[in-house]
């Protein structure tokens, strides 16, 4: 017999927060989204393509060269000091993902404070 183990549900530790809105409040995704659609047109004027919804953020871009290289880790550098200064992403929970059939010869890096 085969038995596959499924966590459904973990909690962050606890911590102290500076500023915040409740979780599960109909102004918190709006509030969110104020505060980060300048980070969303900063990234966006780096050539880099932004996904937002909700307090998730997704940036991605085609690595054509090692402009490319160079550019995408430059927007993982603005996420990292964007979060370090409103507290409002959780770099210890981000990650980064490759996809293609070609590999890209970089490893792309998110610095957790």
């Amino acid at each position: 017999m085969h038995q596959v183990g499924v966590e459904l549900a973990s909690l962050s530790s606890d911590t102290s927060v500076v500023i915040g809105v409740i979780q599960v409040s109909g102004v918190g995704p709006v509030a969110f989204l104020i505060y980060i659609d300048d980070l969303a047109k900063l990234l966006e004027s780096y050539g880099v393509i932004v996904k937002l919804f909700a307090d998730d953020v997704k940036v991605y871009l085609q690595i054509a060269g090692a402009d490319d290289v160079t550019k995408l880790q430059y927007a993982l550098d603005l996420i990292t000091q964007w979060a370090d200064e409103w507290q409002l992403i959780s770099i210890a929970k981000c990650n980064t993902l490759s996809i293609g059939k070609t590999p890209v010869d970089a490893q792309f890096h998110i610095h957790h404070p």
